[in-house]
């Protein structure tokens, strides 16, 4: 029994010795990071009961009926334009995303994926008060706060 022991050990060791950073490839990375804050006082602000979705994207919601502070939007590749409709209680705002895109290599195992760079963030004002661009390139396993939405008070 030890022996078996030993010998799963030792093939486990030589199996995680085998891997390195560039075979693990991250999903989700080209997407915008946002959060909200309060007009008033400048603080981070979680927002109860929201429902996010992009406009013209596969999946119906990014979020639906969350608490939301810090999100994850991801950005269109097909587009340099990206919409997203936020629903808060009763009231909806609609956000729309210019950017540019430049296809990166990530490694031979994980392949391409886009590099971002935000132009202008518009928005319909309903109850987000204005949106500041803050680091505006998007680049694959960075984790940055692009972008900061404060709400009306």
């Amino acid at each position: 029994m030890k022996n078996i022991n030993k010998i799963l050990v030792l093939l486990l060791l030589i199996l995680l010795s085998g891997c390195n950073p560039e075979d693990i490839c991250l999903s989700n990375q080209h997407a915008l990071r946002a959060n909200f804050f309060s007009m008033k006082d400048k603080n981070r602000v979680s927002v109860p009961n929201t429902t996010i979705f992009g406009l013209g994207m596969p999946n119906d919601s990014i979020y639906k009926d969350e608490t939301v502070t810090a999100m994850f939007l991801p950005l269109r590749f097909d587009s340099d334009t990206t919409s997203f409709v936020f629903h808060i209680q009763a009231l909806r705002d609609t956000i729309h995303i210019v950017h540019s895109k430049k296809l990166s290599f990530i490694s031979r195992n994980c392949g391409f994926t886009f590099d971002f760079k935000l132009d202008t963030v518009l928005f319909t004002g309903i109850f987000i008060d204005s949106i500041s661009i803050k680091i505006p390139n998007i680049r694959y396993n960075e984790n940055f706060d692009n972008v900061e939405i404060y709400l009306f008070d």
